[in-house]
């Protein structure tokens, strides 16, 4: 990669500090900003979420299954006020696969737990359950079928690597993980792809903690 053939990477809008959230706030990934800072790297910012829907707009959710699911019909995306809104992700998935074959990018750096661009863990079920399942958001999930690599803003391992091979004078941090080799994933998807709310997890780690 040059400054003149650059690696062309999609983010997550809200990682760069785009106020995108649902709630109208910004999460930005300082590892995230580094890789977008440098000068071999070209930029797409985008928010599926953001043209489907606007911001701020009512907290999102999967039910009966992950981004996948919903491209084949089997989920659906149902905000807090019980609206059904797979029809405006599954819009938003569409227009950011267009931005990104339109930048041609080589690589797309997502927002993980997203209903669009989470890419290893997203909620399923109501807000109140605060439960996690395996596998993609709609938009993570339509780039990935189309032959794009997707990497969630957790994955810090690799976007370490990525980093220091364009920048030499960055030093990564020799303990990082990407997000599916950190214990709290491993440990919290111990007995299947559909995780335990929340509530629950927190109490089983406590009294296996308080047994030891």
């Amino acid at each position: 990669m040059t400054p003149e053939d650059p690696l062309r990477v999609l983010f997550s809008a809200c990682l760069l500090g785009r106020a995108t959230g649902w709630d109208g706030a910004a999460y930005t990934e300082p590892l995230a900003l580094r890789l977008s800072r440098l000068d071999r790297v070209r930029s797409v910012l985008f928010c599926p979420e953001h043209v489907s829907l606007g911001t701020p707009r009512p907290l999102t959710t999967l039910y009966d299954g992950h981004g996948r699911d919903v491209l084949a019909g089997r989920a659906r995306i149902l905000d807090t006020n019980m609206r059904d809104v797979t029809r405006e992700l599954i819009g938003g998935a569409r227009q950011m696969l267009d931005a990104a074959r339109e930048a041609n990018v080589e690589l797309a750096v997502m927002m993980d737990v997203s209903d669009s661009c989470g890419s290893h863990a997203v909620y399923i079920g109501p807000p109140s359950d605060r439960r996690y399942q395996q596998g993609p958001g709609v938009a993570a999930a339509l780039l990935m079928e189309n032959g794009f690599p997707v990497l969630a803003q957790r994955d810090h391992a690799t976007l370490s690597a990525i980093v220091a091979a364009l920048d030499p004078t960055f030093e990564p941090d020799p303990e990082a993980r990407d997000f599916v080799d950190h214990p709290w994933f491993i440990d919290y998807f111990r007995d299947g792809p559909v995780g335990p709310k929340l509530a629950d997890y927190e109490r089983r780690k406590s009294h296996r903690s308080g047994a030891g």
